[in-house]
């Protein structure tokens, strides 16, 4: 029986062919999908920088790996203190705050940012710290503080603590890859995935199961990372009762697709690359799916994880 070629075979796509893959396959969502395409290209050489600068850093703590503790659904750096990424503040302004300004309508909200930080009326350690906590409480206190929108100054902040724990992902990948955990937020940092990816059978699966094979991983909407989750269980509720996950895709794209609760009415995107002969950049994916997201608002679903291009 023959077997299914290695994964390794298949090409990777840079963000910037991810975006292009994109628009060729969906023309109508290119002025928007446009948008992120410099972003998006200045952070992931952004993250490669900052990872060489992490692995020579003495205060960038490696990753304490506790099985119990994962055990017990508690992720690696929910014990250490980010103080360390706030020294890479100044750089990421440098090399990303001028390619947030052409995003929408952020300029405003990116002066209002650096000027907050400069004038010390927020500490760029707090907030990375509530960010990677999830703490609604300081954005809301720092927004007023820095005259600024929630939303703004959250989406600002992610952006630059997803740049640092991306890289730390990085290069720390050896060590994070092989922990076992089974919770929906990432064993990393915590944060929800912004997508799922269905991976391509493993060389040594047999053709009879390809198509159904293939590993079900979560995208980190905040570090990148990757890990396994069980199929047909809610990431949003855990619902794992028979016929709890429903699916939807849009006309002949069976390759992506939203995968919707039940009981809960969360969904998440899903991009199915078994059939598929590329790799597109995960970090960049979510936004090429902004056409699923608009029809999951339309049937009044909830996205896991809110981001600037699945709010309507």
């Amino acid at each position: 029986m023959q077997t299914v070629a290695a994964t390794s075979h298949k090409k990777s796509l840079s963000v910037s062919q991810t975006l292009h893959a994109a628009c060729e396959k969906h023309p109508a969502l290119t002025p928007i999908i446009e948008q992120f395409t410099t972003l998006y290209s200045a952070r992931a050489k952004l993250i490669e920088s900052l990872a060489d600068e992490l692995a020579k850093d003495k205060n960038c703590p490696a990753p304490i790996i506790s099985e119990e503790r994962l055990q017990q659904g508690v992720p690696v750096l929910s014990d250490s203190d980010i103080e360390w990424a706030g020294a890479y503040y100044s750089e990421i302004e440098e090399s990303l705050f001028g390619n947030l300004e052409t995003i929408g309508t952020l300029e405003p909200a990116v002066a209002q940012y650096k000027k907050a930080i400069a004038e010390e009326k927020v500490s760029i350690t707090s907030l990375l710290r509530a960010a990677l906590n999830s703490n609604e409480s300081v954005f809301s206190k720092s927004a007023k503080a820095a005259d600024m929108e929630p939303a703004a100054l959250l989406f600002i902040t992610q952006q630059i603590v997803s740049c640092v724990l991306g890289a730390y992902a990085i290069v720390h990948n050896e060590a994070l890859s092989k922990i076992f955990w089974r919770e929906a937020y990432c064993p990393v940092c915590g944060s929800f995935p912004d997508m799922s990816v269905l991976q391509r059978p493993d060389v040594d699966q047999s053709e009879y199961l390809a198509g159904g094979g293939g590993k079900k991983m979560m995208h980190c909407s905040c570090c990148s990372h990757q890990w396994h989750f069980r199929r047909g269980t809610c990431p949003a509720c855990n619902n794992d009762e028979a016929g709890a996950i429903h699916y939807f895709h849009i006309e002949e794209q069976t390759g992506e697709r939203v995968e919707y609760c039940n009981k809960c009415n969360s969904y998440l995107n899903n991009i199915d690359l078994r059939n598929s002969t590329a790799t597109p950049d995960l970090a960049v994916a979510p936004i090429t799916l902004i056409h699923l997201d608009m029809k999951a608002a339309q049937k009044k679903l909830k996205p896991l994880v809110h981001s600037l291009w699945n709010t309507f």
